[in-house]
C-alpha cells in the first residue's frame, strides 16, 4: 500500500456505494443463481468478493481508478487492462473498507458538541460522553409501597 489515507478515502467511498448498491433488492444474490463456469483457481469466490464484484459491476471503475492508483502498489493495477483490477478488486475493497471502519469512533455515545463563543466569531468544541439516562415509564399497575408487608 502506498498511501493509507487515500486507501481510507477509497474505503469510505466504497462503503457508501456498497450500501447503495446492496440496498437495491435487484442486486441481492438469489439462492437459485445460475451455475457459473468453473472458477479460476486463484479467483476469490467468497461472499465478500461477490459483494465487491457486484458493486464494481454497478459502479463505473473510473470512479475508483485514481484512488486505487494512488493508494495501492502498482502490482495491484498496473500492466494490464481492467482485468487486472477486477482480479484484485475484492482485496482492494476489503482493505479499503477495513481502513475506513478503523477510523470510525468506537463509542456511539461520544458526541462532539460545539457552541458559539461569547463574541460570536467562532465555536468552542468539546467531546462529551453522555451517560445513559433512566427515563421512568408510567405503569398502569399500582406500585408497592415501601412500608407495606410483603408476601414471603
Amino acid at each position: 500500500m502506498k498511501d493509507r489515507a487515500l486507501a481510507r478515502l477509497l474505503g469510505e467511498t466504497l462503503f457508501r456505494d456498497t450500501v447503495e448498491v446492496m440496498s437495491d433488492p435487484a442486486n441481492q444474490p438469489s439462492e437459485t443463481a445460475p451455475a457459473s463456469p468453473a472458477p479460476a483457481a486463484n479467483r476469490d469466490n467468497s461472499a465478500v468478493a461477490q459483494v465487491a464484484r457486484t458493486v464494481l459491476a454497478r459502479q463505473r471503475l473510473d470512479k475508483y481508478l485514481w484512488l486505487i492508483q494512488q493508494a495501492y502498489d502498482d502490482a495491484m493495477w498496473k500492466g494490464g487492462d481492467r482485468t487486472r483490477i477486477d482480479e484484485h478488486f475484492p482485496l482492494i475493497w476489503r482493505t479499503s473498507i477495513m481502513l475506513y471502519e478503523a477510523s470510525l469512533s468506537a463509542s456511539p455515545h461520544r458526541v462532539r458538541v460545539c457552541t458559539p463563543t461569547d463574541t460570536g466569531d467562532g465555536f468552542d468544541c468539546r467531546d462529551e460522553i453522555s451517560r445513559a439516562r433512566i427515563v421512568p415509564i408510567p405503569a398502569d399497575a399500582p406500585l408497592i409501597l415501601v412500608n407495606q408487608p410483603t408476601i414471603g
